[in-house]
């Protein structure tokens, strides 16, 4: 069995019960809520019928979009049903099923770090062929700076690919150039009390768009198409 195919198996049996397990708590809601407002202030103004959710998942970001793909059936079922009628594909994000310029914006979260970079590099050429002229693609990625900060390290695939900026950059190179970026997740939020971590995301969200978001620990990078 491949890779590829061990991954998908593994988000196929997952789907029914993924977000409850991943977002029902107060970690998971700190985290949701900051990448909320991210998306809401980037994407204001552009209709939804321009935008994709670019490995969509269960549909938790969604509302933001009108159209998606993911490369499991099972966690696309799940998004199918939250938003019936959204215009969903089963597709690898490297090779997409859409024409040329076909997008204003492309958003991609939680999906890069299960990714080697031979993929995202595909992935980023594609979103840049599907996008219009001057659109924006952004994903996010843990953060290398954070992991080396605190000595992290992670066994398997699952979540294990970090970047830094200018490895972005490099993988972007004359398809995209960085507009901007920010953080999420700067406190160890895991060490917090549960009452007192909707005090701390104010905060977080502060220090992660000042020049301290270099150290948060995940990026969120906003890519122009040159």
């Amino acid at each position: 069995m491949s890779e590829k195919t061990s991954i998908q198996n593994y988000y196929n049996q997952l789907a029914p019960d993924y977000d409850d397990d991943r977002f029902n708590n107060t970690y998971g809601q700190y985290l949701h809520l900051q990448e909320r407002q991210i998306l809401q202030r980037q994407l204001a103004g552009i209709p939804l019928n321009n935008i994709l959710d670019m490995g969509c998942g269960t549909g938790r970001f969604l509302q933001y979009a009108g159209h998606g793909v993911d490369f499991s059936e099972g966690m696309l079922q799940q998004a199918q049903s939250k938003f019936p009628n959204h215009q969903l594909t089963v597709s690898d994000i490297s090779n997409m099923p859409f024409d040329d310029e076909s997008f204003k914006a492309i958003y991609s979260l939680h999906v890069f770090m299960h990714l080697d970079m031979e993929t995202i590099e595909a992935s980023i050429r594609d979103a840049h062929r599907i996008l219009e002229s001057d659109g924006i693609l952004i994903f996010d990625f843990p953060s290398k700076s954070r992991r080396q900060l605190i000595n992290y390290k992670k066994d398997g695939w699952h979540g294990n690919t970090a970047l830094d900026i200018a490895t972005v950059e490099q993988l972007s190179k004359g398809l995209f150039y960085l507009e901007n970026y920010e953080g999420v997740l700067f406190f160890p939020i895991h060490r917090i009390p549960n009452r007192l971590r909707s005090f701390f995301r104010f905060f977080d969200s502060l220090l992660c768009r000042s020049f301290l978001r270099k150290c948060a620990s995940y990026h969120f990078v906003f890519l122009r198409k040159v």
